[in-house]
């Protein structure tokens, strides 16, 4: 049986070693850079210098945080044709031994739809992003060693409705609505067998970070949320019943996704495998939001019992993505989209980002940004079925990362205030929860 060493790094536990790869040096590209995932994977590699002695940061504007000598920043627009992407590579000697591709774009929802409602736009830009990079990258005669293309729990169809839980890598594709991450996977397939490069599809849940531009963050939304509230004399109220409390969500925290990613190009167990990543911390809203309501100093409200106080949605796909039963229906007292655009709480946020001196580039209380913030924290929050994510296959090919989910969003929103993002709670570790009836 092999030996394995892991560390812990502060709330994170069991990351990996890599003694095998002491010595080597490799380059890599990611892109998305200014993305959640793609920045985290940037700080990972970054912070080991003696293994990776270059990094191309390929997106349209550069990170906003400085990396360091080792980083080459080339500005790339991936709608371009893939031609005007080889000639940018090849004008900046762009080469990887690896590459990270996290790239995506979210196209407006359909008029009065849902957040990831216009599937069709979402397929065409999304495919389109890789189609063009991977034609680029054969133009360019840039072929890794091995090729990492990230999607989410949507492949599961988690946003259409109760899917065969746990979440495994193994489960069959939902067919019943187009999906742009099974039109991309075929692709990387296609591409990486002709070129004989390992592949592997990365597939977190929500994802936990801290990053200026990413508005579909959930600790963003939460965190303005429960300042804003404190700034209005309220207590932290949940939306959904108590069936949406009670369920086990999965989260990822982003600095375990870099992690996760370096772990999964540097393994040889995990070439060609598509692997799940979460926090592998059990986690529900009920449990998370009086520390939450702690956290800033205010109390919490249970979710409302009154029947008669909610509004019932019942999705349109049936049968849900498990294959079987009736369709999936959430209900809801309130939203976080509509407290957003209510005169108080953008009257409230006025005050409080002004007093606090808060910056942004993107107005998160706009009505044209509210939908991506808040509408997502209703996409998070909302639905009762589970979405477990089941890490069994990383953990039987040597994956060991952990983090508490909840201390992992509190590191974020304690990130996100440092950079003057949101307000600083009155306190993000040790939180202790009187809960309601104990």
């Amino acid at each position: 049986m092999a030996a394995q060493t892991v560390v812990s790094e502060g709330i994170f536990h069991g990351l990996p070693t890599f003694p095998e790869h002491d010595g080597k040096t490799y380059t890599a590209i990611v892109t998305g850079a200014n993305g959640i995932t793609g920045a985290h994977i940037l700080r990972t590699l970054v912070n080991a210098p003696k293994r990776w002695s270059r990094i191309y940061a390929l997106s349209r504007k550069p990170p906003t945080v400085p990396l360091g000598d080792r980083v080459t920043f080339v500005s790339v627009d991936f709608l371009n044709e893939p031609g005007i992407i080889a000639k940018t590579l090849h004008e900046n000697n762009v080469s990887a031994d690896f590459a990270f591709f996290t790239s995506y774009l979210q196209p407006p929802p359909k008029e009065g739809q849902g957040l990831w409602s216009d599937v069709d736009e979402m397929e065409r830009v999304n495919v389109s992003l890789l189609s063009n990079f991977l034609t680029a990258l054969t133009m360019s005669r840039i072929i890794p060693q091995r090729f990492v293309l990230q999607t989410g729990a949507k492949h599961y169809g988690i946003h259409l409705g109760p899917p065969l839980t746990p979440e495994a890598e193994t489960d069959p594709r939902f067919l019943a609505v187009p999906n742009f991450y099974y039109p991309q996977e075929d692709l990387l397939w296609e591409w990486a067998g002709i070129h004989n490069v390992g592949w592997n599809v990365t597939r977190p849940g929500f994802i936990v970070g801290a990053v200026r531009d990413a508005a579909m963050n959930v600790p963003y939304g939460l965190a303005l949320y429960a300042a804003v509230q404190k700034e209005l004399g309220r207590s932290v109220e949940f939306p959904g019943d108590v069936d949406a409390w009670d369920a086990e969500n999965h989260m990822s925290s982003a600095k375990l996704i870099g992690r996760h990613a370096e772990w999964a190009v540097l393994s040889p167990q995990t070439r060609n495998q598509a692997l799940n990543i979460s926090d592998g911390s059990m986690f529900s809203w009920g449990k998370f939001f009086p520390m939450l309501a702690a956290a800033y100093g205010i109390g919490y409200e249970t979710p409302e019992t009154d029947d008669a106080k909610f509004t019932t949605v019942t999705m349109p796909v049936s049968p849900p993505p498990r294959g079987f039963g009736p369709p999936g229906r959430f209900r809801f007292a309130w939203t976080f989209e509509g407290w957003a655009r209510k005169p108080e709480v953008r009257e409230s946020w006025a005050r409080l980002r002004k007093r606090e001196g808060l910056v942004f580039s993107r107005d998160p209380f706009d009505q044209r940004n509210v939908k991506d913030i808040f509408g997502l924290l209703d996409a998070a929050i909302l639905a009762p079925w589970g979405r477990s994510m089941s890490v069994t296959k990383n953990r039987k090919l040597g994956w060991h990362g952990f983090v508490d989910s909840a201390e992992g969003i509190f590191d974020s929103i304690k990130e996100m205030a440092e950079m003057k993002m949101v307000p600083m709670p009155i306190k993000t570790q040790d939180i202790e929860v009187s809960y309601h009836g104990y």
